[in-house]
């Protein structure tokens, strides 16, 4: 990727091309790292984007620093995983010389969580990613924040144009969520994408893809007017047992969806993005194959693995040693199956990863409040989700 050797640990690319909103109206490094430049509750975008404490950042990086509020990425590093720091280098690697000198950049890649809208309350989501968790949230004491509905500005629609002004150009646009499908200001902002005629900016979502149609806006209808157009469907596991986990999914309706894109919009790229995680360790290879014998997905390669790092109680790592070696023969089968239908180099290193990460930590204290937690939303959901191991 063209780094200096005394960056090539640490280097982060993201705070010279990157800008990120959450939905509490920070702006922080990234959607992992509590690396805030500044809040839109009293600066603009212009202020926040040429101000001290991101330009502090990006010295620092310049100085090959290793931040630990960046341990996230250097964790999955660490076990061989990519992660966002590593992704990003290798997307943007046009932008390394100019970040290396510094110059003065405008963001061309863009993930503003405009709100915690969604219609899920998936078990490993919380209240401030998720509107539908706010009832649960307030019975567990883990509510952020007293409305159900929690929004990033007072007004997201100004918000928008005030980011669409200061941007030159753009390259990526990341709609995540809450769920991105069900929130007007992703309309108003592809909208004036397209009035901005930038057909080429690479959109990109992850989505539950639980619907198509918002207030009578077809989002079909946009994604044929772009080039490129990525969707990475958040579905952890198969049929009941994922309706269970991302409650409120409907498991018929999702594939229904997926085969409608498939064949309305066959330039859309396709794939499935589960979040690894206690609940799904054990039939991640289940999930894999399925989508890829039912030609859900565009091949083989077309799976993300998002490793679950918090809450640690649902992190793989709180598994016993004993059923980590049984993860470990379940992901070496499925490793050979990869080999069988020659998956890339990538994909197989992905989920050696997963089982390398494994065995980086043993979380004793993670593992007792597994119990616990899981129990606790079993009772308040009337559910009796169980797990693929029973030593905790």
């Amino acid at each position: 990727m063209n780094l200096p050797k005394e960056l090539k640990d640490n280097f982060c690319l993201m705070p010279w091309l990157h800008l990120y909103i959450g939905t509490d109206g920070k702006a922080n490094a990234c959607c992992n790292a509590s690396i805030t430049y500044g809040s839109l509750k009293g600066q603009s975008i212009s202020e926040i984007w040429e101000g001290e404490k991101i330009q502090t950042f990006r010295n620092s990086l310049l100085a090959g620093k290793k931040d630990k509020r960046c341990a996230i990425c250097y964790n999955k590093e660490v076990s061989g995983k990519s992660s966002i720091r590593t992704e990003t280098l290798e997307k943007f690697k046009h932008y390394i010389p100019s970040a290396i000198e510094n110059k003065k950049t405008k963001p061309v890649y863009l993930d503003i969580r405009f709100s915690n809208v969604c219609n899920l309350k998936c078990r490993t989501c919380w209240h401030g990613a998720s509107s539908s968790w706010f009832e649960d949230a307030k019975v567990l004491k883990t509510n952020f924040g007293e409305k159900a509905i929690i929004k990033a500005t007072e007004n997201n629609s100004k918000l928008i144009q005030e980011v669409i002004s200061y941007s030159d150009e753009l390259e990526e646009v990341y709609f995540a969520g809450g769920e991105p499908l069900l929130m007007e200001e992703h309309y108003e902002l592809l909208a004036l994408i397209l009035e901005k005629n930038y057909l080429n900016t690479k959109i990109r979502y992850n989505t539950n893809l639980s619907t198509l149609v918002f207030k009578g806006l077809a989002v079909i209808d946009y994604w044929k007017k772009f080039k490129n157009v990525h969707i990475s469907v958040s579905i952890d596991d198969l049929e009941d047992r994922v309706e269970v986990i991302r409650k409120g999914l409907k498991w018929k309706k999702l594939i229904e969806n997926i085969k409608q894109i498939k064949e309305n919009c066959p330039h859309v790229k396709f794939e499935i993005a589960p979040t690894i995680s206690v609940f799904n360790i054990f039939s991640i290879g289940k999930l894999h194959q399925y989508f890829v014998d039912e030609c859900l997905v565009d091949d083989v390669n077309s799976i993300y693995l998002n490793l679950l790092e918090r809450p640690n109680y649902y992190n793989i790592q709180v598994l016993p040693t004993g059923e980590k070696k049984k993860v470990e023969l379940i992901l070496n089968e499925h490793i050979i199956w990869l080999h069988s239908k020659n998956a890339s180099s990538k994909i197989i290193q992905e989920f050696k990863s997963i089982i390398n990460y494994l065995f980086l930590k043993q979380d004793e204290k993670g593992l007792l409040l597994l119990k616990q937690k899981n129990n606790q939303l079993n009772v308040l959901r009337k559910e009796h989700l169980v797990f693929d191991f029973h030593t905790y």
